[in-house]
């Protein structure tokens, strides 16, 4: 059995870890501070330092989802005993569309790059020796990708 988040179908697990920088030391819901940032594990994809924002109490430490039961476990980082979840949360829901989001800046962004060397290549006369002196307009290319990210949630109704 799998679970499907949003537009992601994951095999065997979710984790979201807050305060990942180190021992409970990041930018996270207990220091309630900034942007709380994540790192998501979806099966063997790591996406670090995802934006999760104060949607938590602020003593989560880490949500693990088994994906083949669909259940899971909310740690804290006081000294509560771990909740069992039989159902994923909204606010994981989001975390996950956050990566989602991500891909499509990753995405977007790659394609500027090619579509600029491409552009490159065109009108370069013998652009096969010449490649390695492609510089791509990365601040074109960050810009791009941040509108498609934000065009993305917007469209799932959650915030960067």
């Amino acid at each position: 059995m799998a679970t499907t988040v949003n537009n992601t179908t994951v095999n065997s697990r979710i984790t979201i870890i807050f305060d990942a920088e180190g021992p409970l030391n990041g930018n996270g819901p207990a220091k309630g501070t900034g942007n709380t940032e994540s790192d998501v594990y979806l099966d063997n994809t790591v996406y670090l330092n995802i934006r999760s924002h104060t949607e938590i109490d602020a003593n989560v430490h880490a949500l693990q989802w088994n994906a083949t039961t669909n259940t899971g476990e909310l740690e804290y980082t006081d000294n509560r005993l771990s909740d069992s979840l039989t159902s994923f949360p909204t606010w994981a829901t989001n975390v996950v569309i956050r990566c989602e989001a991500q891909d499509a800046w990753q995405t977007s962004y790659d394609a500027n790059v090619a579509e600029q060397q491409a552009t490159w290549s065109a009108n370069n006369p013998n652009p096969d020796p010449n490649v390695d002196i492609f510089v791509a307009n990365t601040t074109q290319a960050t810009t791009v990708a941040d509108t498609a990210r934000t065009n993305y949630l917007t469209a799932h109704s959650i915030t960067y």
